[in-house]
Formats: C-alpha cells, structure tokens, sequence
C-alpha cells in the first residue's frame, strides 16, 4: 500500500447533542475543529493531501436519551420499548441512525461543515469505532454519515459534487488503519475488560442480532448515569472512577441517597440479567462471522493471515461474561460483608451487651474499613490504562511501525517502546474541569524526517502548540 498522505489523528471528542441533554454544552468543539481543519487544509507541508484519522468515541451514542417524535421520518414503523422511553433508544440501525442524525445535523452543522470543507479540497477521512460509537458498524448508519457531510457542502460545491467526493474519500476502518512501516491506529478499547466486545467485528448480541452487545460500561451509563444526570447535570462529569463517584454521592446529603439507591437497584438487576455467557450456538455464528471479517482485516491491508487474529488474541476478557466478575464491578460482594457485619454486630450487641458490644464494636469499625480499602482499590482500577502501553509494545512488533497510536484512556502521552518505534495516545478533548486541551496526532514530512509529533490546538491563538501535558 503506497504511502500517499499525511495523517492527522484525534480521538475522543465524545459529541453529544439532543436537547433533552444538559451537559451537551462541554462537548461542542465545532468551533476549535474547523479551525483546526482549516488551518492544515491551509497548510499542507508536502503534496500529499491530508487523512484525518478518527480514532473512535467521535460521537457519544450512550447518553442521548431523547425520543423521536410521532411522525419521525427516520423511523417510520419502527416499536418502541417501555424501556426506551426512560433510557433512550436501543442500539438497532434504524434507532442508531436516528441518534446520529440527531446529534450531529441538530447540534453540531458547524462540524459537519468543517468536515465537509476537508474533504471537498482532496482530503480524505477514516472513521474507526470505540466502545461509546459502537453503533457506527450498521451500515445504514455509516451511510447516514456520508450523508449528513455531503448535505453539509461548502457553498462552491454542490450536493451531487459533495456527495461524490464523500463516496471516495470518507471510509470507515470498523477496527484499526496500518500504513506500513508507518502507522498503527486503533481506539484500544478492546484491552480493557470493562469496555471490551467479544467479536468486535460482529458486535451484536447473539439471540438477538439486531442489537449491539453492550459492555458493562455501556450499560451501567444507559441504567445509572443516565438517569443521575437527570438528576445533577454535572454528575458524572470529570469524575475518573467508581470510588470517586460514591466519594460524590455520599457528599450530596440524604436528599440524593434514595434516588441513588433505587437506580443502583435497577442497574444490577438488569446487568446480572445480561450477564453470563449467551446461548452457544447463538454464539457460535456470530463468531464465525466475526472471524470471516478478522480475516478480511488481512486481506484488506496485505498483512500475513493469521496477523488481524493475533491482535484479537490479545484483547481483554470481558465482565460481562462471568456472572461473578460483574457482581464484583457492581460491588455486590462487598454490600454482602457488610451486610452480614452489622447483622453480626446487631447479634453480638444484643446477646453480649456488656464489654464485649464495645470490642465487637471495635472490631467490626476494622472489617468496615477493611472492607472500604478493599473496595476503593478495587475500584480505583476501573478507568486506569496503564496496560495499554503493554499492548502497544506487541502492535509494534507485529506490525513494525514507527507509530503505535491509541485512544480511550484519555490520557495523552508518547512513549518509546523498546523496538525503537513510540506509543502515542492522542487523549480527548473533553475538559478535565473547565481545561479542554485538543490534542492531536500529526504526521508528516520526507524521508527520515518523516515523524509524528503530538500536538494541542491552542485555541486563543487558532494555530498548533507542542503538547506538553496538562501543566500548560
């Protein structure tokens, strides 16, 4: 595959939209992405054109929880759930659909523009998927995408143009992009068991395959977080773990507690209901077309067969799967201890209420904090990604390039890995409090001086900076 671009990599913007969500507001970027494109549509450094790399969680399909109105054209004929009216639309391609078109033509046009610009001058665009835009692999979803750009056309071009333009140069990689020698790209969520798929390529629950098979992540936000942000806006945001959350919970007095207990409730119930391992014939064909597209994956990029599935192989095991493993994510195990503890301290206190309640009392404030540790280490693990470094080290030596480059953990960074090739993680550009940062991949130039080089929009001043961290 001859190199014929230059590449510019984000991930993470997490675009949110429908009017019934109160924090869509920090996720309008449109703005700081146009000037972005335009300022590399402007200034090309080589003859090349551009490709634009999304690297995944582009569009946040989790947390629109609208609903169409009677006479939606979208969704004509389509039935709606109970369900869905107090969590949102399912994951099925009409509904998908329905939620992209919502987002993006309703919320952000300016974008939509943007990209159209991009592409109407030559330059070309790859859509992966994450775990938050999962729903991008129906196909009428993706082809609704082509659609809202080319509908979107700059003012010289026309829609017929447009939409031409869009057909060559807008593709979707559904799991990873390779440029020989050069570049690997994937959103990595598949290496964290929290957010992982069992078939990636073939993403759907297998007794029902007009559905996408969430993750535990996936559906603790659709049962629980959701909800809450009906609630607080600002619940969820900027908020790294599940230690932290309780952390806020507890810190918002009685008021919220029986809110909080009731939807807690209702999530385990409907995770355990989801969990365990599916029917294994179901299954089974899901997974056998699951593999007919890994393998398409080395077809489609000259790769030796058998490379895409040894990058399967090394995919985390996913929670769902064990019935047990996801009581432990939704701390089943530890509200049992301490319901047993105060049931041990009720019977100690009421058949020894002398100076033994006083040392039973002590001993059980121990096994609480015990049990409190537990659990925020526990819990505390949730969102890091320090493992992905590891897996970036065996994608560079698979695929002997020069630059392995993850999403998902939010947490932008290069790192040499030890075949002489670095890791970069291109983090998001959601704030962390009121700081949105805007980072970015690029790659470009001749010969030996042909390196990537992560950077941050500096917003004020419209023109690229070397990112250093968040302490800038």
């Amino acid at each position: 595959m001859p190199d014929e671009f230059d590449y510019l990599i984000v991930s993470d913007l997490h675009l949110r939209g429908g009017f019934d969500n109160p924090t869509e507001g920090l996720y309008h970027f449109d703005e700081e992405f146009a000037d972005f494109l335009r300022y590399y549509r402007l200034n090309r450094v080589s003859d090349r054109p551009w490709r634009l790399i999304i690297a995944g969680d582009f569009v946040e399909f989790l947390y629109i929880t609208d609903m169409p109105g009677v006479n939606e054209p979208l969704l004509r004929g389509v039935a709606y759930t109970a369900s869905e009216s107090v969590y949102g639309l399912s994951t099925e391609a009409p509904k998908a659909r329905w939620k992209l078109d919502r987002i993006l033509r309703s919320c952000h046009p300016q974008l939509l523009l943007a990209l159209a610009r991009f592409v109407a001058e030559g330059n070309s665009i790859v859509v992966l998927r994450g775990n938050h835009d999962v729903e991008m692999f129906w196909p009428e979803v993706q082809a609704h995408f082509r659609r809202l750009i080319a509908e979107h056309h700059p003012a010289d071009s026309s829609y017929m143009a447009m939409k031409e333009a869009v057909a060559q140069r807008v593709e979707f990689g559904d799991w990873f992009w390779y440029v020989p020698g050069l570049l690997y790209v994937e959103h990595g969520c598949q290496y964290d068991q929290f957010c992982c798929f069992e078939n990636f390529m073939n993403p759907v629950v297998p007794t029902h395959p007009s559905l996408i098979q969430n993750s535990i992540s996936e559906l603790s936000v659709r049962y629980f977080t959701n909800p809450m942000k009906m609630l607080n806006a600002m619940a969820a945001e900027n908020i790294n773990s599940i230690a932290e959350y309780l952390g806020w919970v507890l810190g918002s007095g009685r008021a919220v507690l029986p809110r909080v207990l009731r939807l807690y409730g209702g999530m385990v119930r409907r995770i355990m209901a989801k969990s365990g391992v599916p029917d294994r014939a179901a299954e089974q064909a899901v997974r056998a077309e699951h593999e007919r597209r890994v393998a398409e994956m080395d077809h489609r990029f000259a790769l030796p067969p058998g490379t895409a599935a040894q990058v399967h192989a090394l995919r985390a095991t996913q929670v769902m799967r064990s019935r047990m493993a996801a009581a432990r994510f939704l701390a089943l195990d530890l509200f049992a201890a301490g319901g047993l503890l105060i049931a041990a301290i009720v019977y100690v206190l009421a058949a020894y209420p002398a100076r033994i309640g006083v040392l039973a009392g002590v001993v059980a404030a121990a096994v609480v904090g015990a049990i409190l540790y537990v659990g925020a280490l526990r819990f505390r693990k949730v969102l890091e990604y320090q493992h992905l470094g590891r897996i970036a080290q065996r994608l560079g030596s698979l695929f002997r390039v020069s630059h392995v480059v993850l999403g998902h953990s939010h947490e932008a960074q290069v790192a040499p890995l030890a075949n002489g090739a670095d890791y970069v993680n291109v983090g998001t550009w959601v704030p962390a409090g009121t700081d949105a940062y805007f980072v970015y991949f690029a790659l470009s130039g001749e010969g030996e001086g042909r390196r990537g080089h992560l950077w941050r929009w500096h917003k004020r001043e419209q023109r690229p900076e070397p990112f250093g961290g968040r302490d800038k």
